[in-house]
């Protein structure tokens, strides 16, 4: 009697670890706060050191000056894989030196701001000028419990990492969502952030939007054993283990 209470025992510890180790629907939510009110803040990316930018100038102009939009030739297809032959970079000194144009101070303003700047001085040699500045060395990778891990290319500055993780066809079930590790390097300087995406205040998290080379690590869950997917197939272990307590004990 004593023996089979104690095989009862074992199935009933069993039975318990295995429900305790299951993934349920709560840890395959984001932003998980039913009650939660968005406040929507306008986010701009603000230009750092090394940044590559691409400056179109568009005018009525007779086109002496392609130089600004080598982009728009034939060689469009080489600035996929070269972009720094296209592209003029923002010096450590937070400056962008542009042919004609000269040298203009860049770093802390945003895209807008440089289009603005780049405008002024283009009016000195363009008849009513058009300028447009795009960032195109956005570049990220995300790794871990994601289910096209890689690296992914960023056309608008103002993407978060929601945007980023259905880029990857969404984390897996085994995803540890509290706890997303970004490593993100800003004028030299790396460092670690943590998001929890089931937190309703990621929103207002500046840390939130992406930046150029970011690396996102989603690490797994703890209790990596059963999922709602298997979740029969621990119901139906279960139920058999009771069985085969019942058939001994008879």
């Amino acid at each position: 009697m004593m023996k089979n209470r104690k095989v009862l025992n074992l199935i009933v510890v069993s039975i318990l670890v295995v429900f305790n180790s299951c993934i349920t629907n709560k840890n395959l939510e984001y932003v998980s706060d039913n009650d939660m009110k968005f406040m929507y803040e306008k986010y701009e990316y603000v230009i750092q050191t090394e940044d590559l930018l691409s400056v179109q100038i568009s005018s009525t102009t007779k086109s002496d000056y392609d130089f600004f939009n080598l982009e728009q030739t034939n060689n469009s297809q080489l600035m996929t894989y070269n972009p720094y032959l296209y592209g003029y970079i923002v010096k450590q000194s937070g400056v962008l030196e542009l042919p004609m144009i000269g040298e203009i101070k860049v770093e802390g303003f945003t895209l807008q701001e440089v289009e603005k700047m780049i405008q002024k001085i283009a009016k000195t040699y363009f008849k009513d000028p058009v300028v447009k500045v795009n960032l195109i060395n956005f570049n990220v990778a995300i790794l871990g419990e994601v289910n096209s891990a890689g690296k992914y290319y960023i056309i608008r500055s103002n993407q978060n990492i929601f945007h980023l993780i259905g880029k990857a066809n969404d984390l897996t079930e085994y995803a540890n969502r509290e706890n997303v590790k970004i490593i993100r390097t800003e004028n030299g300087v790396s460092r670690v952030i943590y998001l929890d995406l089931t937190d309703s205040e990621i929103i207002s998290n500046p840390d939130f939007y992406l930046h150029p080379q970011d690396i996102v690590y989603v690490e797994p869950l703890k209790k990596k054993f059963y999922t709602l997917k298997n979740l029969p197939s621990a119901i139906s272990i279960s139920i058999s283990a009771i069985t085969l307590y019942l058939l001994l004990t008879n």
